[in-house]
C-alpha cells in the first residue's frame, strides 16, 4: 500500500504519515516512471474483463486493475474493487478476493479514510485465517498495524508487527523480517524514541546488506530521518547521500529524486538557503523526468513558500495551482486543502479579498475530515472579513476558532491519558504474569516428581509383562520353525513355476513393445510428411496472396503518383512559366529568362524522373521544391521568400520520401494562402525526425485555414478537400498499407496571443525510411 505523503509542517499525526508513507511510496520501484506502461496493462486487463465468460478471470482482473490504480487514482481503484467484490459475493468465487480486500484497504488509506480501510483489512485477515495462509496473515497484520500507527495506537501497532515478524522468522523470510524491523522502527520514531528506532533500522540495514538487497537504501532513508529528528544533520545528509547513490547504481531515478528532496529539507532545517534551493531544483528535474507527481507536489508547495517570501506572488500561484491539480486528480484531500488555503493567502496578500474568500471556502470544504487545518483557515477568515469590514462574520469565525481549538486540546488530552493508561495496564499485566509464572513453576516441579514415581512403577509393570511375553514367544517359535520348513519347500516349487511364467511374459512384452514402436514411428513419419506438405502449401498460398496484394498496392501507388504528377505539371502551370520567360525577354532581362528556362527544364526533368519511382532521396525532393518556389517567386515578382531547415542529424541523401509529396502544400500557400497580400509573405519548411517518423512542417504567414473555410467564396487553397490534398491523402493511405506505417497530415491555423490568425501550419508525418 502507498498512501499520500504530508509535509512536515502539519501536526504530529500528519508527521507520522509523512515519514512512514514516504518509505511505502519509495518501495514501489519505478511505479510512477512506468505510468504510461501501467495504463496499457490496465486497458488490456479491462478488455479481458469485458470479453471473458469466466467469472473467476473477471474477478482476478478487476482486482489487478484496482491494485494498479489504488495509489494513482484511488477513487477508480475503489470502483473496480467493489465491482470485483460484488461479483465474488454473487458467484461465491473466492479466487482473487484477497487482492480485492487488500486493495480496498489500501485505497481508503491513500484517501485518509482509516476507519474504512481497517474494516476491509480485518475482512482480509478473516479470509486469510480461513485459508490458513500464514504469510498472508502476516501481510494483512502489517497493513492493520500501519492503520493503528496512523491512529497513534502505538501499542496495538507494535503488537501486530511483532506477531508478523514471528511468522516471517519461522518461515525464514529474512527480507520480510527486515521490512518488519523498519516498521517497528517507525512506530518507535513516532513516539520520539529515537535510540530504539535507530536500533531496529540498523538491524534491518544489516539484513538488507547481507542479502545484497536494495532495501538497504530504504533503511538508510529511515536512519537519515532519525538523525534529522535528533538534529544530527551531517549524519542525516551522509545516510541520505548513500541511499541516493545506491538508487543511482540500481537505475532507480524515481528514488534518486525522492532522496534529493529529503536532502533539501535538511538544508532547509539548517537554513542553508542556497544549497536548499539548488538541491530542490535538482530533485524537481529528476522527478519531472520520471513523472512522480506526488513528490513534485511537495516541491511545488515548498517553491510557492519561497516565492511568497520574496513577494513574487505570480510564481507562487503558479506552483500552488500545480499542487492543486495533483491534489484534485489523486483525491488527496490534505494536499487539495493546503493548496487552496495557500492560494487564499496569496490573494489576501494581493488585497484581492473576494477571491481569497472563495478559496478559503473551498479549503474549508475539503478540510472537514482534517480538523488540524481548520483553526488556521478560521483565523484567515477573520483576517479577510476584517478587511471587508464585516464584523458579524468576524465574530462568527472567532467563536468557531475558539471552539475548535478547545475541542482539539481535549482530544489530545484524552489520547495522552489513554496512552498513559495503556502503558500502566501493560506494566501491571507484566507483573501479574511474573507472579503467576513463579507459582506455575512450583506446581510444575511437584507434578514432575509425581510423574517420575509413576514412570518407575510403570517400568516395573512393563518388565513383568515382557518376561511373560518372552516365554510365550519361545513356545510359538518352535512351532513356527516347523511351519517354516514346510513353507520353504512349497515356496521353492512355486518359484520355479513363477520363473517359467515370467520368462514367457517378458518375451511376449518385448514383441509387443517392438511392434508398438514400429507403428508409432511410422505414424510419426506419415504425420510429419503430411504437416510439412500442408505447411508448405499454406506458405505458398500466403506468399502468392502477399505478392498479389503488393502488386495491387504498387499499381495503385503508381496510378496516384501519375495523377499527382499530372496535377502538378498541369498546362496552366507550364503556360505561366513560359509566359514568365516571355515577359522577362520583353523586359530585356536575358539572364533572368535563361535562368528561369534552366530551372523550368530541371524541374520538368526531375518530375519526370520521379514519376516512375516509389521513393526518392529527400535531397532530390528538396531540389524539386526549390526549383518550383524559385519559378513561382519569378512569376510573382519576389512577392514572397522561403527558407528550408533540415535537422543536421538527418542524412538527406540516404533518407527516402515519396516523390513530389511536399509540392501540393507549397502550391496552396503560394497561390491561395498569400491571396491579396503583395509583400512580406514567407514560407518556412522544417524537416526533422520524430521517433520512427519524419515530420515535415510547412508554415506560411498567409490568410490561414479557418478564414477560408468560413468564406462563401474561398480565397485560399485550403478547401475542405482540394484535388492535390485528396491525391496526397490517397498516396499516404496506400503507403501506410504497403509499409504498415502511420503517415498523415494535418492543417491548422497559427494564432497570435489575442487569438487572431497569422498563418497556416501543415504537419506532414512520413515513415523515416533509409535507402537500402
Amino acid at each position: 500500500m502507498k498512501p499520500p505523503i504530508v509535509p512536515e509542517k502539519y501536526s504530529l499525526m500528519r508527521k507520522t504519515l509523512f515519514f512512514t508513507i514516504c518509505i511505502l511510496l519509495s518501495l514501489v520501484k519505478g511505479s510512477i516512471q512506468m505510468y504510461a506502461q501501467q495504463q496499457l496493462v490496465i486497458d488490456s486487463l479491462l478488455r479481458i474483463v469485458e470479453s471473458t465468460p469466466s467469472d473467476s478471470v473477471r474477478i482476478c482482473n478487476l482486482g489487478e486493475v484496482a491494485w494498479l490504480y489504488y495509489n494513482v487514482k484511488p477513487a477508480m481503484a475503489l470502483e473496480y474493487a467493489h465491482q470485483g467484490l460484488k461479483l465474488s459475493e454473487k458467484t461465491g468465487i473466492n479466487q482473487g478476493l484477497s487482492v480485492i480486500l487488500n486493495t480496498l484497504g489500501a485505497a481508503h488509506t491513500t484517501m485518509g479514510n482509516f476507519d474504512s480501510a481497517l474494516v476491509y483489512y480485518e475482512r482480509s485477515l478473516d479470509f486469510a485465517e480461513k485459508m490458513k495462509d500464514t504469510l498472508k496473515i502476516a501481510a494483512v497484520k502489517d497493513n492493520i498495524s500501519s492503520i493503528y500507527l496512523y491512529k497513534r495506537n502505538y501499542s496495538t501497532a507494535l503488537k501486530l508487527r511483532e506477531e508478523s515478524n514471528k511468522i516471517y522468522k519461522k518461515a525464514e523470510k529474512t527480507l520480510l523480517l527486515a521490512h518488519g524491523y523498519v516498521w517497528i522502527g517507525n512506530i518507535y520514531l513516532s513516539q520520539d524514541k529515537f535510540d530504539t528506532a535507530l536500533q531496529y533500522y540498523l538491524e534491518a540495514k544489516r539484513i538488507f546488506e547481507k542479502e545484497n538487497d536494495l532495501g538497504e537504501a530504504y533503511a538508510l532513508i529511515n536512519i537519515g530521518t532519525v538523525y534529522r529528528r535528533m538534529k544530527h544533520y551531517e549524519q542525516a545528509i551522509d545516510n541520505l547521500e548513500r541511499s541516493k547513490e545506491l538508487f543511482k547504481e540500481a537505475g532507480d531515478l524515481n528514488n534518486v529524486g525522492t532522496s534529493l528532496y529529503r536532502i533539501s529539507t535538511i538544508y532547509f532545517d539548517i537554513k542553508d538557503r542556497e544549497k536548499y534551493l539548488e538541491t530542490l531544483f535538482e530533485a524537481e528535474e529528476v522527478l519531472t523526468s520520471v513523472g512522480n507527481e506526488y513528490f513534485l507536489s511537495l516541491i511545488y508547495s515548498r517553491l510557492s513558500d519561497e516565492y511568497k517570501l520574496i513577494e513574487d506572488y505570480e510564481r507562487a500561484l503558479f506552483y500552488l495551482n500545480k499542487t492543486l491539480v495533483y491534489g484534485e486528480k489523486s483525491g488527496a484531500q490534505d494536499v487539495t486543502t493546503i493548496a487552496r488555503h495557500g492560494i487564499a493567502t496569496i490573494y489576501y496578500a494581493k488585497q484581492e479579498y473576494t477571491t481569497a474568500l472563495d478559496y478559503l471556502r473551498k479549503a474549508e470544504q475539503t478540510a472537514v475530515n482534517l480538523k488540524v487545518h481548520l483553526p488556521q483557515i478560521y483565523l484567515d477568515y477573520v483576517r479577510v472579513y476584517s478587511r471587508l469590514n464585516e464584523p458579524d462574520s468576524v465574530e462568527k469565525y472567532v467563536y468557531a476558532y475558539s471552539s475548535l481549538t478547545d475541542s482539539l486540546f481535549s482530544d489530545k488530552t484524552i489520547q495522552a491519558v489513554a496512552d498513559i493508561q495503556a502503558k500502566y495496564d501493560s506494566e501491571k499485566k507484566e507483573k501479574e504474569i511474573a507472579i503467576l509464572n513463579l507459582e506455575n513453576e512450583s506446581i510444575e516441579h511437584e507434578l514432575e516428581q509425581l510423574n517420575q514415581k509413576n514412570q518407575i512403577n510403570q517400568l516395573n509393570y512393563r518388565q513383568s509383562l515382557i518376561e511373560n511375553e518372552n516365554y510365550r514367544q519361545s513356545l510359538l517359535l518352535a512351532e513356527t520353525e516347523r511351519e517354516n520348513q514346510r513353507s520353504e519347500i512349497e515356496v521353492m516349487t512355486l518359484n520355479e513355476e513363477i520363473h517359467k511364467q515370467s520368462m514367457e511374459h517378458e518375451k511376449r512384452t518385448k514383441q509387443l513393445m517392438t511392434l508398438g514402436f514400429v507403428i508409432v514411428f511410422l505414424a510419426l513419419i506419415v504425420t510429419t510428411i503430411f504437416i510439412f506438405l500442408w505447411y508448405t502449401n499454406k506458405k505458398k498460398k500466403e506468399k502468392a496472396l502477399l505478392q498479389q496484394r503488393a502488386a495491387e498496392l504498387s499499381k495503385q501507388l503508381m496510378e496516384i503518383n501519375m495523377k499527382a504528377l499530372n496535377f502538378q505539371l498541369n498546362p496552366h502551370f507550364i503556360f505561366n512559366c513560359v509566359q514568365t520567360v516571355e515577359f522577362l525577354l520583353k523586359e530585356s532581362k536575358t539572364e533572368e529568362s535563361m535562368e528561369s528556362l534552366r530551372k523550368f527544364s530541371n524541374l520538368t526533368r526531375l518530375m519526370l524522373e520521379s514519376m516512375s519511382k516509389k521513393e526518392i532521396p529527400l535531397e532530390q525532393e528538396l531540389e524539386i521544391i526549390r526549383f518550383y518556389m524559385d519559378l513561382e517567386k519569378t512569376r510573382y515578382i519576389n512577392s514572397f521568400s522561403y527558407s528550408i531547415e533540415v535537422d543536421r542529424d538527418l542524412d538527406t541523401e540516404a533518407t527516402m520520401v515519396p516523390p513530389l509529396i511536399l509540392q501540393p502544400f507549397v502550391e496552396n500557400s503560394i497561390k491561395h494562402g498569400f491571396a491579396g497580400k503583395e509583400k512580406g509573405n514567407e514560407i518556412k519548411i522544417s524537416i526533422r525526425p520524430i521517433q520512427n517518423n519524419l515530420l515535415c512542417e510547412i508554415t506560411d504567414n498567409g490568410l490561414g485555414f479557418s478564414a477560408t473555410q468560413q468564406a462563401k467564396t474561398p480565397v485560399s487553397g485550403y478547401k475542405k478537400e482540394s484535388l492535390g490534398l485528396k491525391l496526397t491523402r490517397e498516396r499516404l493511405q496506400v503507403i501506410n498499407k504497403m509499409k504498415n506505417a502511420s503517415s498523415s497530415f494535418t492543417i491548422e491555423d497559427i494564432l497570435t496571443e489575442d487569438n487572431k490568425t497569422k498563418g497556416t501550419r501543415v504537419s506532414l508525418y512520413l515513415p523515416n525510411t533509409s535507402a537500402a
